[in-house]
This record gives C-alpha cells, sequence and structure tokens, in this order.
C-alpha cells in the first residue's frame, strides 16, 4: 500500500474528495483516505499518477513521505535537479519562501542534486495545513483533454461531466450510456479516460453533433437517435448511466422535469450505477443518493444524485 497526496484546487470541496475516492475505489475497493483542509491523503495500491490523470479538482498530486520534521532521514529518488515548493493550507501566514530555502539546502546536500526552479525533474512539496507539515514528492501531472468542436450554450460543463464519470467508479474498458447525450459531454470525457460510451438522444440533431465531436477526437462511440426507453434494449452492454436529465431550454421535450425524470428511472435496470446531474426544485424522490449541490448562477443551481 503506498499513500498519496492531492491538493485541491478549491471547488466543490465535498465532490472533488468523493471523486478521488471513487476513481481509487474502481480500482482497489479497500482504499482509505483523510482530510486535511485541502490536502487529501489516499492510501491504496493504486499509484498517485493513475489517479490524478482522471481527477478534475485536482492541483497538485504526488507521493507523500513523511512530515517536515522527519525530512533528514527520509528516502527520495535519485534525480539531477530537484525544486522545492511549499504550499500553505493552514490560517496562519506563512513565509513560503524562505522555508523552500532552507529546506532545499538540507536536501541539496543530502540528494546530491542541483537545484532548478524552472525545470526541475523532481518537486519536492512542503504542504502545511494547521495540524501537521507534511512532505511529498511528485513530478509533471499529465491530463488528456478532448476536443469540442461544436458546442452549445446550456451543455454540461466539462468538469462536472468527467467527475460524474469518476463518480460511477468504473475501471478503463467498461462501458457508460449516457441518454440525454445532447453535445456528447459525458462521452467525451468517459472516452479520454479509457471508459467505452453510448449515447442516446431523441433529437437527431444533436446525435450529429455528437457524432462529429467524436470523430474530432478518433473516438467511435455509438449514438443512438432514440429515447431514453432504448436503454433497456441495451442493458447488458452498459455497467453504469451517467447522464444530464434536460430541462427548461435545453429540454426538447413536453414532459415536466419532475415527469421526466420519474419514467426515466422507472426504466433504468435495477441495481444499475446511476450518476444524474438535474436543476435544483425537482422534487424527486431518491432513495439512497449522495447528492451535491452545484451553485451555477442566481437562478440555477443543479444537484448531482449517485446512486
Amino acid at each position: 500500500m503506498v499513500q498519496s497526496f492531492f491538493i485541491l484546487s478549491g471547488e466543490h470541496q465535498e465532490l472533488a474528495r468523493d471523486e478521488l475516492v471513487s476513481i481509487s475505489k474502481s480500482y482497489d475497493i479497500k482504499t482509505r483516505h483523510s482530510v486535511d483542509s485541502r490536502l487529501i491523503t489516499i492510501t491504496s495500491t493504486v499509484p498517485w499518477k493513475k489517479i490524478a490523470k482522471r481527477a478534475t479538482f485536482v492541483r497538485y498530486a504526488g507521493n507523500l513521505v513523511g512530515t517536515l520534521d522527519d525530512i533528514s532521514k527520509m528516502e527520495f529518488p535519485k534525480s539531477e535537479t530537484f525544486a522545492c515548493r511549499a504550499i500553505n493550507l493552514s490560517s496562519k501566514k506563512i513565509n513560503t519562501s524562505v522555508l523552500e530555502r532552507e529546506t532545499g539546502a538540507i536536501l541539496k546536500k543530502k540528494l546530491d542534486s542541483n537545484v532548478s526552479l524552472s525545470n526541475p525533474s523532481l518537486t519536492i512539496y512542503l504542504i502545511i495545513t494547521d495540524n501537521k507539515r507534511y512532505v511529498g514528492y511528485g513530478d509533471v501531472m499529465e491530463h488528456k483533454r478532448p476536443t469540442k468542436i461544436i458546442k452549445y450554450p446550456t451543455e454540461l460543463d466539462w468538469k462536472l461531466g468527467r467527475c460524474m464519470v469518476n463518480l460511477a467508479r468504473l475501471k478503463e474498458g467498461k462501458t457508460i450510456c449516457d441518454p440525454f447525450c445532447g453535445t456528447g459531454t459525458i462521452l467525451l470525457e468517459a472516452e479520454s479516460m479509457g471508459i467505452h460510451s453510448i449515447g442516446i438522444d431523441f433529437d437527431s440533431k444533436m446525435c450529429e453533433i455528437t457524432r462529429k465531436n467524436l470523430t474530432a477526437n478518433g473516438y467511435g462511440s455509438n449514438v443512438i437517435n432514440s429515447t431514453f426507453e432504448h436503454i433497456q434494449k441495451i442493458k447488458d452492454k452498459v455497467d453504469a448511466i451517467v447522464t444530464d436529465v434536460p430541462y427548461g431550454t435545453a429540454s426538447r421535450t413536453s414532459a415536466a422535469p419532475k415527469k421526466l425524470i420519474q419514467d426515466f428511472i422507472s426504466v433504468l435496470p435495477k441495481k444499475m450505477k446511476l450518476v444524474m446531474v438535474y436543476k435544483k426544485g425537482v422534487d424527486v424522490a431518491l432513495d439512497k443518493a449522495k447528492k451535491y449541490e452545484i451553485y451555477r448562477h442566481k437562478s440555477l443551481t443543479r444537484m448531482i444524485a449517485v446512486i
């Protein structure tokens, strides 16, 4: 088991934390985690890079090796150059530049390596919270992001789409279905992480836009021009449902939002994992769902439900 650290960007912190845990648990169900301010520590068999390359709201990540008090005893990978980066997550004012210089001087002798502030091959993180002073190390985080050649004003934000796919706890090679796929945001994010996808939309124009967006990225997802009831015909090919239920001008159906969600849920296969975003205020009973409230602007707050 290894300990990894992840420093969140500050957006939607509960959602961001649960996304990290969900990614790790999709590979290792015995994952453990702890929270200290915006620092999330994960103990599992999953390397930090595997989690970080999928995570949406992570700013820094790496291996956690201990606390600053024991830095002279710690082992770090050999590298030609290194840099110290102090990150203050505490409520106290700390001179991070001084801390970086002092620690860098100690490590320069220990590592027999040169300091490079512009392009280090190893970055050593000094993470200060109100509880501890942690030490970790990492290198460049890599993210593969799809491009979108055709967009729509009311489409789902890519960050929420990516996070929702991760909340479904699926490994690469599994398949999600988005029965209201619109311009394909959720499908694109899933495919970019190695998760197969199937899109359904009853609007043929939206299906064509989704196909073009997928093709532009080299993805061959199946996009079906049909209603959400088509899920029943492909249920054996799907491991989870991830979707943004339309409302208002984004909805091209005469059904009221509550009725649409009720009808949609009624056709879902039993025990199928569901991650769904919908407009707050739609009073729908979702037993045992974990819910997240996402404020967009004064007239729109979205809810993400994970069932």
